[in-house]
C-alpha cells in the first residue's frame, strides 16, 4: 500500500520561510565546495518528509489499519475454500470384516490382505481400500450476523481514518521538527560570530591596554583587567561552536545526512517571517529609538510605552487568517472522533452477539480408492451436501455481558477523549497565537537595538583609547552589544519558529512545539534538551543556551529575552 503524503504541510512551510535569500552566515567553518552541501529549508522539508522514520511509522500504521479493513470486510462475501488429501490405510476393521465374511469365518483370519476380495466388492472396496484420495470445494456464506459484521467493518473504516489522519499529523509534526532545528543551526550559527566578534574586542582592548601600560599611561591593574576578560572569552568562543556542531548534528540526523557531511545553511535567519516583521517596522515608519518624551517626572504607562514599538497585530491578523485554526479541523480531534465512532461501532457488534446468527454452507466432495497407482477420473465418487445452520446463544456465564460492560466503558472514555481533544485543541491555537504574538513583539522591540548598541560600542572605544573613559565603560558598551545582537538573533528565530507552527497546526499534535523559544541546546545533546529523535519539549527559563556562549548571558522564558 502506498500512501499519499498531503503537500499542504511543506507549502505551509514554504510560505513560513518566504522570501529566501542567499545567507552570507555558514553554519560550519568554509569547506571545500566539492564536499561542502549547499542546503535552504525548503529542500530540507522536502528531505525530512521522504526520510522521516516518525512518518515511515505512521505509514506503516495506515497500511496496517487498511489490511485489517480488508480483513474484516472479506467476512462480508462468501468464503471458497479448495481441498485435496490423500489417505494410506495401514490397517483398517472394515477390510478385516470383509475377508472374515468372504472366508465364510466368524472371526478375523491368520492374514487378511484379501486384496482379491476388496476389489471384487465394491463395499468394501470404499470401506476397507488402502489409498483414498478426496478432493473437494467448501462455500460459506454468512446470511444474518445480527449486524456484527457491518459494525466491525464500520469500526475498521474508522480505525484506517485516524491512522491516515496520524500521517498527516506526522508530516507536519516532522516539518515543525526539522523547521526548529534548522533556525537553530542558523541562530547557533549567528551566536559563534558573535562571541568571535567580541573576542576580537576584548583583543583590541587588551592590545591598547598593553600600548597604554607601556607608555606609562595605565594602570597594571587595567592590563590585567583587560588580560582577564580576554582570556575568558576563549571559552565561550569554543562553547559556540561545539553548540553549533551539535545543532548542525540534529538537522544531519533528522534529514537521515550522514553525520560528517559539511552542510552551508543557505536561509537567512531574518528571512521569512522576520522580514515581514520588519517590513511591518519600516512601512509604519516607526522610530524605535526614542521610546519615551516628555517630562522625567512624568506618570509612565507600560502599555503606551510597549506601544511605541512596532505594532505586529497585522503580521499576527495575517497569519492566523492564512492558518487553519478551527478546533474541529484538527488533526487531534478528528482522530479523537474517529476514536469515537469506531468504539461506538464495536459496542454495537458486542450487543449484536446476543442475536441469532444465521449461516449457509455447501460442501461438495469426490472421492477416489484406487488399488494401485493413480485414480482415473471415472473412478471419483461425488458426494455434495448443502446445509443451513442457526446459532442462539442460550447461556455464557455472563460473557457477553462482561464484553458489552467493556464496550460501553471504552465508548465512555473515547468520548471523554474527544472532549479533552477538544478544549487542548482550544487552548493550543490559543497559545500559538500568543506565542506569535509575543515573538513578533520581540522582534520589534529589537528592531535598531543592535545598530544604537554597536554604535554606543564604537564611541566607547574611541572614549577609552582617547583615555576619556575606563576599561568598566567599554566592557558595559560591549556586553550591552552582545546582548542586543543575541537577542536580535533569538528574537527572530523565534518569530520564523512560531510562524510556522501556527501555519501548521491545523494537522499538528497537541502542544507541539510549544518549546519554540528555546534556543538549541546546550553542548552535549540535541535541541530541545532531550534523546535524539524524541519529540520536542519546553525548555526551562534558567537552562544554558547558545547566548551564554555568546558573553555569559541565560534565557528567560520563551521570549527569547537575554539578560547578563
Amino acid at each position: 500500500m502506498i500512501v499519499k503524503i498531503p503537500k499542504r504541510c511543506l507549502f505551509l512551510v514554504a510560505l513560513a520561510a518566504l522570501p529566501v535569500g542567499q545567507g552570507t552566515l555558514l553554519a560550519q567553518p568554509a569547506q571545500p565546495a566539492s564536499t561542502t552541501r549547499q542546503l535552504s529549508l525548503e529542500e530540507a522539508l522536502g528531505l525530512v518528509v521522504e526520510r522521516s522514520e516518525a512518518v515511515r511509522i505512521a505509514q506503516a500504521g495506515a497500511q496496517r489499519a487498511a489490511g485489517q479493513l480488508r480483513q474484516t470486510r472479506s467476512q462480508l462475501f462468501p468464503q471458497l475454500t479448495g481441498s485435496l488429501n490423500y489417505q494410506r490405510t495401514l490397517q483398517s476393521q472394515f477390510k478385516a470384516i470383509s475377508s472374515s465374511v468372504g472366508d465364510g469365518g466368524s472371526g478375523p483370519p491368520a492374514d487378511s490382505s484379501g486384496g482379491d476380495d476388496i476389489a471384487d466388492n465394491p463395499l468394501a472396496r470404499i470401506f476397507a481400500s488402502e489409498n483414498t484420495v478426496t478432493a473437494g470445494l467448501q462455500l460459506s456464506q454468512a446470511l444474518y450476523t445480527g449486524g456484527r459484521l457491518s459494525a466491525r467493518t464500520r469500526a475498521s473504516e474508522a480505525a484506517g481514518q485516524a491512522a491516515r489522519i496520524g500521517v498527516t499529523s506526522a508530516v507536519a509534526q516532522a516539518a515543525l521538527d526539522v523547521t526548529q532545528a534548522y533556525y537553530d543551526a542558523l541562530l547557533a550559527g549567528r551566536l559563534v560570530a558573535i562571541a568571535e566578534s567580541s573576542l576580537v574586542q576584548t583583543e583590541r582592548a587588551f592590545r591598547q591596554t598593553q600600548v597604554g601600560r607601556s607608555v606609562g599611561t595605565t594602570a597594571e591593574f587595567d592590563l590585567l583587567r583587560a588580560r582577564v576578560t580576554r582570556d575568558n572569552q576563549f571559552p565561550l568562543v569554543i562553547q559556540a561552536r561545539t553548540q553549533r556542531a551539535t545543532s548542525l548534528l540534529r538537522l544531519r540526523q533528522l534529514l537521515d545526512l550522514p553525520l560528517d557531511q559539511p552542510i552551508a545553511l543557505t536561509t537567512e535567519l531574518e528571512g521569512g517571517a522576520a522580514a515581514t516583521a520588519a517590513a511591518v517596522i519600516e512601512a509604519r515608519g516607526i522610530d524605535t529609538s526614542n521610546v519615551f518624551a516628555g517630562r522625567v517626572d512624568a506618570p509612565v504607562d507600560v502599555n503606551a510605552l510597549l506601544a511605541t514599538h512596532a505594532s505586529t497585530s497585522s503580521l499576527v491578523a495575517s497569519t492566523v487568517q492564512e492558518a487553519d485554526t478551527a478546533i474541529t479541523s484538527r488533526a487531534p480531534v478528528r482522530q479523537a472522533e474517529q476514536a469515537l465512532s469506531a468504539q461506538q461501532q464495536l459496542l454495537r457488534a458486542q450487543r449484536a452477539e446476543r442475536l441469532p446468527s444465521l449461516s449457509l454452507s455447501s460442501l461438495y466432495q469426490r472421492f477416489a480408492y484406487p488399488v494401485g497407482g493413480l485414480p482415473g477420473l471415472n473412478e471419483f465418487f461425488p458426494n455434495w451436501t448443502v446445509s443451513v445452520g442457526l446459532q442462539l446463544p442460550i447461556f455464557n456465564g455472563g460473557r457477553i455481558s462482561g464484553q458489552i460492560e467493556e464496550a460501553e466503558a471504552a465508548v465512555a472514555e473515547a468520548r471523554a477523549q474527544l472532549r479533552q481533544a477538544e478544549e487542548l485543541a482550544a487552548l493550543d491555537v490559543q497559545l500559538a497565537v500568543a506565542q506569535l504574538e509575543q515573538a513578533a513583539t520581540a522582534y520589534a522591540a529589537s528592531a535598531g537595538t543592535a545598530g544604537q548598541a554597536e554604535r554606543a560600542y564604537s564611541i566607547a572605544e574611541v572614549r577609552f583609547r582617547e583615555g576619556i573613559s575606563t576599561q568598566l565603560e567599554l566592557d558595559d558598551s560591549r556586553l550591552l552589544l552582545q546582548q542586543a545582537m543575541a537577542n536580535r538573533a533569538q528574537a527572530a528565530r523565534d518569530l520564523n519558529v512560531a510562524r510556522t507552527r501556527l501555519l501548521l497546526i491545523h494537522d499538528l499534535p497537541l502542544g507541539a512545539g510549544q518549546g519554540g523559544g528555546a534556543a538549541p541546546g546546550a553542548a552535549g545533546g540535541p535541541p530541545g534538551g532531550g534523546a535524539a529523535g524524541s519529540e520536542p519539549r519546553a525548555r526551562s527559563a534558567s537552562q544554558t543556551t547558545p547566548a551564554a556562549a555568546a558573553g555569559g548571558f541565560t534565557q528567560q522564558g520563551t521570549s527569547g529575552g537575554i539578560t547578563p
